[in-house]
């Protein structure tokens, strides 16, 4: 009872702050209308639509609704309102429940993830990585760090719980935090990044490839 009366008061003071006509789309988008949850995540404001997801979450709206909302502030100019303010743990369920669609892809997969300047297992664990790894190369190489490290590791295509191509980086999220994975260093050329690799599977790594800066 006490969690129903927080959502409903969450609720309310959402509804609140957005304009007449968005809030009627609000209504509309968690009963369910799809085409209100997209215009929803147009009109309402940036501040909002992560408080919008987690509504949509909690109220378990349905999809294609709920994943019109989700992918309304995933993308990366808001994805900030979410990764900001709610656990990973959190935030792997809500994209698991959106039911993403996954990429066309047979065995196991190679995934990669650009760091720079924060432990190895710290950003292993992050949520975003690449099916592209010049897409990755290129991102290590404009951190201009000297410890920046692609890393890479091996997932079933069934524990791709999102997957978008919007600039052709075929970003995913794995279903749970990566704990086996290799370490590339990146040669800083601007020409094809030539790497060597260790194995990076302890609790922290070792030398300059335990400091690396997680993407998100």
């Amino acid at each position: 009872m006490g969690a129903l009366i927080k959502t409903s008061r969450y609720l309310q003071s959402v509804h609140s702050a957005l304009s007449e006509g968005a809030r009627t789309q609000l209504d509309l988008a968690l009963s369910g209308d799809a085409l209100a949850a997209r215009r929803l995540m147009i009109v309402a404001p940036r501040r909002l639509r992560g408080h919008i997801a987690s509504l949509a979450y909690y109220l378990k709206t349905r999809n294609p609704a709920y994943r019109e909302i989700l992918k309304g502030v995933w993308s990366d100019d808001t994805r900030h309102l979410l990764v900001a303010h709610w656990p990973q743990q959190t935030l792997r369920r809500m994209l698991m429940r959106a039911e993403f669609p996954r990429p066309d892809l047979s065995g196991p997969v190679t995934i990669y993830r650009a760091v720079a300047n924060v432990p190895v297992k710290k950003a292993a664990s992050g949520l975003c990585w690449s099916l592209s790894r010049e897409r990755t190369t290129a991102e290590a190489i404009r951190a201009e760090a000297a410890n920046a490290r692609i890393l890479l590791a091996s997932i079933d295509p069934v524990d791709i719980i999102y997957w978008g191509n919007g600039r052709d980086e075929g970003e995913v999220v794995p279903r749970h935090p990566i704990e086996a994975f290799l370490v590339e260093s990146v040669a800083h050329e601007r020409a094809p990044a030539s790497v060597t690799s260790s194995l990076a599977q302890s609790p922290v790594g070792r030398g300059a490839a335990a400091r690396v800066r997680a993407r998100r």
